[in-house]
């Protein structure tokens, strides 16, 4: 099975997505007024389309499956078919900001993911991925059952950083880290003691 293929039947699987998440807010708090996106791995658009509407930004989702940008599409975005292994379909500085909100986990070449994002954005680029250092995962390790950060599959998720990894694997790229925000976790705690309280984690990047 192809990975165009595995996502076509996950979004099958899955269906629209319904509800907000702390990490959508986050990162459309951090988006300036009128900012022309690109959402890389964006899926469906639910938050391409809470970009729109709250923003007023100008939103492209890119995807590998049919099926999420046909859902994207019903949500009134611009869509392009890509793949995240692959050279983005784009020229240098196309866009403001780049966003991948739990995308570089299922890519095995996580970097130059990164580096693509990069390349096609003129300000910034928005990242999430899941922290492997929140303490139920390193509880479950202790047990001896690896961390389910997964929705459907196992094989979704490829890559796993805890905070620290992540941010070396950010500085060794030479991105300037501007924010880093806990998208999931521990109330009160998540902000506090990211390393050990925050599940998911969100970074603003400048170039």
């Amino acid at each position: 099975m192809t990975n165009k293929d595995f996502y076509n039947n996950y979004w099958q699987q899955r269906g629209a997505s319904q509800g907000t998440r702390l990490r959508y807010q986050i990162l459309t708090d951090w988006l300036k007024p009128g900012s022309q996106v690109l959402d890389i791995g964006g899926g469906d658009g639910y938050l391409g389309a809470m970009l729109t509407k709250e923003k007023n930004c100008i939103v492209t989702v890119m995807d590998i499956s049919e099926e999420a940008l046909r859902l994207a599409e019903k949500r009134g975005l611009a869509v392009s078919l890509g793949n995240v292994e692959e050279k983005f379909p784009f020229a240098d500085s196309s866009f403001d900001t780049v966003i991948m909100s739990e995308v570089l986990e299922h890519v095995a070449l996580s970097e130059e993911a990164l580096k693509e994002a990069r390349r096609v954005a003129r300000e910034s680029v928005y990242v999430t991925v899941p922290n492997t250092g929140y303490y139920k995962y390193r509880l479950q390790l202790l047990f001896g059952r690896f961390p389910k950060q997964w929705l459907i599959d196992p094989k979704e998720h490829l890559r796993f950083w805890t905070y620290a990894d992540f941010k070396k694997t950010l500085l060794g790229l030479g991105f300037k880290i501007e924010k880093v925000k806990a998208g999931a976790g521990r109330r009160y705690l998540r902000d506090w003691w990211k390393s050990l309280f925050a599940e998911q984690l969100c970074y603003k990047l400048k170039k």
